[in-house]
């Protein structure tokens, strides 16, 4: 009777071990599963990402080769629509039905998906990316100066004209085509196509931006360095042969769709910058204002009017024969102090200076030193309104590319970088890719 009892008692406790048993291996089941499951979102956004961000970078593949080359410009053109497509094209060659991954199961021969892969949705979107945003360009222009790519396209091929050295005045277009730019189409299409004409930035010199001077002064350094290594201008003894104008930083100084034009606005506000300049150095010049009194006072009396009159008079005909010959100096490639020494002034006689003596050939100072042509354009371009300047740089190179190039050029459609999203398997993913 008792050994009865312990046999039943003995089946009862293997019947509850199988029971615990059965739960546990039930637990390691759900544990599997869900590690399984993990395992599957963990491999499959992993691999979703992979093959989207090197999509993403693919496009940015695309850039505009002619527009590196000739500008060390890095954009690509396209639109949001196209841009979807080739996303779709990259990541589409790894993100496909035909590609969902599957684990075979040998003891049932049937498979398990492991994760879905395929692309249910891509958009792009390339706000805040366009190559016309004026931070965008500047930084564009300064990377180029930076990294030398100006220098190294400055070597442009070019047929050799006159540069006015010699003795006498001399015009620096002379034996030049003097292009004009007539296509209206053309023309309506250009960047700073509707700008106006307005005063020079006279706010680099207010208080408030020369508080912050060094970054401001570093960016139009850069950026003129970059517009006159990649650019022509009139006094630079070149015709370029890729180039529609000539006198092309005095385009954008000027906006003229003429080179004699463009020239002869440059050479107005040198005019006026010199005559300023001139006039000051002789008035805070002993030795010039006691000339000014010998002559003032024999002019007045022949010309009928007062001494005081006579003086201003003096000083201005003085002024604007230096004026003169500076800026013939400067087409002949010789260098004019901004602010003169008296070894810097060419007419020292104040008496020829006035009677008009000094109208056929240059006089050369005895100190040469001082700034050149493209010094005073740097000048120039640094007053010059920031985002005028940077669209009229766009216009020179929309204009060329055309020109030589891709009739269709615009740069408006051209971009550096662009913003995207994509949904894999009920996963989203963003990213960001730029230059």
């Amino acid at each position: 009777m008792k050994r009865c009892v312990n046999r039943k008692a003995g089946r009862a406790r293997r019947g509850s071990a199988a029971v615990l048993l059965t739960i546990a291996f039930a637990g390691m089941l759900v544990l599997v599963a869900c590690l399984f499951a993990g395992a599957k979102a963990v491999s499959g956004a992993s691999y979703a990402d992979a093959a989207l961000g090197a999509a993403g970078r693919s496009v940015l593949s695309e850039y505009d080769t002619e527009l590196l080359k000739k500008y060390g410009l890095f954009a690509f053109r396209g639109d949001e629509g196209r841009i979807e497509k080739d996303l779709m094209f990259y990541a589409g060659a790894s993100l496909r039905k035909d590609k969902t991954a599957y684990l075979p199961f040998a003891a049932s021969g049937k498979s398990v998906k492991l994760f879905d892969i395929e692309i249910s949705k891509i958009k792009a979107n390339l706000k805040e990316f366009s190559v016309m945003d004026a931070d965008i360009f500047e930084g564009q222009l300064r990377d180029a100066a930076l990294a030398k790519t100006a220098e190294k396209l400055a070597g442009k091929s070019g047929k050799k004209r006159g540069s006015g050295a010699g003795k006498n005045f001399s015009d620096p277009l002379s034996g030049h085509e003097n292009r004009t730019l007539r296509n209206e189409g053309v023309a309506d299409s250009l960047p700073s196509a509707g700008l106006g004409w307005s005063f020079p930035d006279v706010s680099a010199l207010s208080p408030d931006r020369l508080s912050s001077l060094a970054d401001s002064a570093t960016k139009d350094v850069l950026t003129s360095q970059y517009i006159l290594a990649v650019f022509g201008h009139a006094n630079d003894g070149v015709s370029e042969d890729d180039s529609f104008f000539d006198a092309e930083a005095e385009y954008i100084l000027s906006g003229k769709m003429n080179d004699r034009a463009n020239y002869d606005s440059v050479k107005t506000k040198l005019v006026l910058i010199r005559m300023a300049a001139n006039n000051l150095a002789i008035l805070t010049d002993p030795k010039k204002m006691a000339q000014i009194e010998e002559i003032a006072a024999p002019f007045a009396a022949a010309a009928g009017i007062g001494e005081e009159i006579a003086r201003v008079t003096v000083t201005e005909l003085w002024a604007g024969a230096e004026t003169k010959n500076d800026i013939g100096l400067m087409e002949a490639g010789m260098n004019v102090a901004f602010v003169k020494t008296p070894a810097q002034w060419a007419l020292t006689d104040g008496t020829k200076a006035v009677d008009g003596l000094f109208t056929g050939k240059l006089m050369k100072p005895a100190d040469r030193s001082g700034q050149s042509y493209e010094d005073y354009l740097r000048i120039l371009l640094f007053l010059m309104d920031r985002e005028k300047k940077l669209l009229r740089v766009m216009d020179l190179i929309q204009i060329d590319m055309k020109a030589n190039y891709n009739r269709d050029f615009l740069m408006r459609e051209y971009y550096v970088g662009y913003r995207f999203t994509a949904e894999v398997g009920g996963d989203s993913f963003e990213y960001t890719e730029k230059y």
